[in-house]
């Protein structure tokens, strides 16, 4: 020690005004200069989901548009096929692959397709992420996709529907 003893120093150090800081923050430093890191959630994976829908369907678009009014966090991403040009198109993943059933993708990650990938969306919306499970239980993701597959056949209809109108003379 330099020139105190230890009575002295623990003296000291029990005169100095103790404050509840926060763990891993020297109580030394002002409270004013103290920052606090935010929490870290790692429920919830740093990249956003990427979703591609049919923006020419009108179920989807008024679908999409509900998600998109919970999602208020930006969880995410969602890409109207119909806008994208060719060149802007996944690499892997063709117009018409896209259209032909709801896909997600995290960054690079792998494709989820129909029911994984309303599970995979529903799972970041608030109110819906309580009612994903359904999309993951067996016999209910049976029903799930049971549904999807029918929407798709009425949605495959009403597109060839559309796009006869839009061919046809005026």
């Amino acid at each position: 020690m330099t020139g105190q003893s230890g009575t002295e120093a623990r003296l000291l150090t029990e005169k100095m005004p103790r404050d509840n800081h926060t763990r891993g923050q020297s109580p030394l430093v002002p409270a004013a200069h103290r920052t606090r890191l935010p929490a870290m959630n790692n429920s919830r994976p740093a990249i956003p989901l990427s979703v591609w829908y049919d923006g020419d369907c009108p179920v989807c678009r008024q679908e999409v548009a509900f998600y998109r009014k919970v999602d208020r966090k930006g969880r995410i991403a969602w890409i109207d096929i119909v806008d994208l040009a060719d060149s802007e198109l996944p690499q892997d993943k063709s117009r018409s692959d896209l259209l032909g059933r709801f896909h997600a993708r995290e960054g690079q990650g792998p494709w989820l397709i129909g029911v994984d990938a309303f599970a995979a969306a529903w799972d970041r919306l608030p109110l819906f992420n309580r009612l994903a499970f359904v999309f993951r239980t067996p016999g209910l993701r049976q029903v799930a996709e049971a549904a999807y597959r029918g929407f798709l056949r009425w949605q495959r209809g009403n597109r060839a529907r559309r796009e006869a109108e839009a061919r046809a003379p005026g």
